[in-house]
């Protein structure tokens, strides 16, 4: 598929006035915009899905295989959970910087330590994503279990998508070959593997517009469904990419 250079990345969808807002924009000022969802939260179906099915914009939702017709929660999300009011965003940073089997050890000690009954979430059925399919929405790849690409090896990294490509092949629909990097970590080893594995195209975290002749490699700006109207315009004019650095400097000045 072509990739234009405007493509924005969502997650969760709450605030649907302002998501509704933001649609509106994208249609009037940005029609050839692409809009990617990562990790299939059913929030997509409730309350974005309604908002996108007739506005002939195009999106793809990058679904975690291992998560439809389920209510295994998201693995941070269980964080957020047991390490509530215990600082869970630095150990979720932890988690995504580890390789792959430490991050399941610690989840594992993170669930038997904690007082609280185990974590259950809906998430999207089969039959949820049909009907979204069949309306226009594209369904994308967002591996089996969400791990880090740069912190895997490579038979992991090769079970994450054969396992991935055998439910798309038994859901029937889908594009098992466009692939959204979970968390955006990518390496050149894992570049290597999924052309082997078939991926055609796959897509980053980076906060940047899209300019690479990589399709591999192809950038995307960060938005979220809260974003007010003013950064949501500059972030998609590529100018606060192009500031976010000097702010940063900035700030670490002051300091």
């Amino acid at each position: 598929m072509m990739t234009p250079e405007t493509i924005l990345t969502y997650h969760k969808i709450h605030d649907t006035g302002n998501f509704e807002r933001q649609v509106h924009y994208l249609k009037k000022t940005y029609p050839d915009a692409l809009i990617t969802v990562d990790d299939g939260d059913i929030s997509f179906y409730e309350n974005a899905f309604p908002l996108l099915k007739d506005s002939g914009l195009q999106v793809i939702l990058f679904i975690i295989t291992g998560l439809i017709d389920s209510e295994k929660p998201f693995w941070w999300d269980e964080v957020y959970y047991h390490l509530k009011g215990d600082r869970p965003d630095e150990t979720i940073s932890k988690l995504k910087s580890v390789p792959n089997q430490e991050r399941l050890r610690l989840l594992e000690t993170i669930r038997k330590n904690s007082d609280k009954p185990p974590l259950t979430c809906p998430q999207l059925t089969s039959n949820q994503l049909r009907e979204m399919h069949d309306a226009g929405i594209i369904i994308g790849n967002h591996s089996h279990t969400h791990p880090m690409f740069d912190q895997v090896t490579e038979k992991e990294m090769q079970e994450e998508l054969e396992t991935s490509r055998l439910f798309f092949d038994q859901l029937g629909f889908g594009r098992y070959d466009l692939f959204a990097y979970p968390n955006g970590n990518f390496s050149t080893k894992s570049e290597k593997i999924l052309k082997k594995e078939g991926i055609q195209q796959a897509f980053l975290f980076d906060h940047q517009l899209n300019r690479s002749e990589n399709p591999l490699r192809i950038s995307r700006l960060s938005v979220n469904d809260d974003t007010p109207m003013w950064k949501y315009r500059l972030i998609l004019s590529g100018w606060h990419s192009r500031l976010l650095p000097v702010i940063k400097k900035v700030h670490s000045a002051i300091r």
